[in-house]
C-alpha cells in the first residue's frame, strides 16, 4: 500500500512540476512577447519625438511597460508556484497519513501474532502436561507448531495487505 501511495505521489509530483514548468515557460514566453511589442513601440515614439522632452517621455513610458510585463510575468510564476507548492503540500499530507495507517497496521499485526504464538504456547504447555503417553506427546507438538504456523501465516498476510 505504502509503495503503491509512493508511486501515485511520485507521479502527481511530475504531473504538478510539469504543469509549473510549462506555466513558468508561458508566462516567460508573454513577457518577451509583451517586451518586444513595448520596444517596437517605444522605437516608433523615439522617432516621432521632436524634442527632448518627448523623448523622455517615451523613455519613461517604455520602462513602466517594461515594469508593468515584469510584474505580469512575476505575478503568473508565483501564483503557479503557490499553486504547485500547496499541491505538493497536500501530497506529503496524503502520504504522511498513508503512512501512519500503514505503520498502524503492522503494530496490529505484530501484536496479533504475539498473543496468538502466546496462546499457542499456553495451550501447548497444557495440553504437554496432560499427555498419558508418546501419541498424545506428539499430537500436542503437532498442534503447536500447526497454531504457531498459522499464526505466522496470518501475520504474514497482515503485512502485506498493511504495505
Amino acid at each position: 500500500m505504502a509503495a503503491n501511495i509512493l508511486d501515485d505521489k511520485t507521479k502527481t509530483q511530475v504531473e504538478a512540476k510539469k504543469v509549473l514548468d510549462e506555466a513558468i515557460s508561458r508566462a516567460q514566453k508573454a513577457y518577451k512577447e509583451a517586451k518586444e511589442q513595448v520596444d517596437i513601440v517605444y522605437e516608433e515614439a523615439k522617432k516621432l519625438a521632436v524634442d527632448k522632452q518627448a523623448k523622455e517621455a517615451a523613455d519613461k513610458t517604455h520602462k513602466e511597460a517594461v515594469k508593468q510585463a515584469e510584474k505580469l510575468r512575476d505575478a503568473i510564476t508565483m501564483e503557479a508556484v503557490a499553486v504547485y507548492s500547496a499541491s505538493y503540500d497536500q501530497s506529503v499530507k496524503d502520504f504522511q497519513g498513508a503512512i501512519t495507517k500503514s505503520k498502524e497496521r503492522i503494530d496490529r499485526a505484530q501484536k496479533a501474532y504475539k498473543e496468538a504464538k502466546e496462546q499457542a504456547d499456553v495451550v501447548y504447555k497444557e495440553a504437554k502436561k496432560l499427555a498419558v503417553d508418546k501419541q498424545a506427546k506428539e499430537a500436542a507438538d503437532k498442534a503447536h507448531k500447526e497454531a504457531v504456523k498459522q499464526a505466522e501465516k496470518d501475520y504474514q498476510e497482515a503485512l502485506t495487505k498493511a504495505q
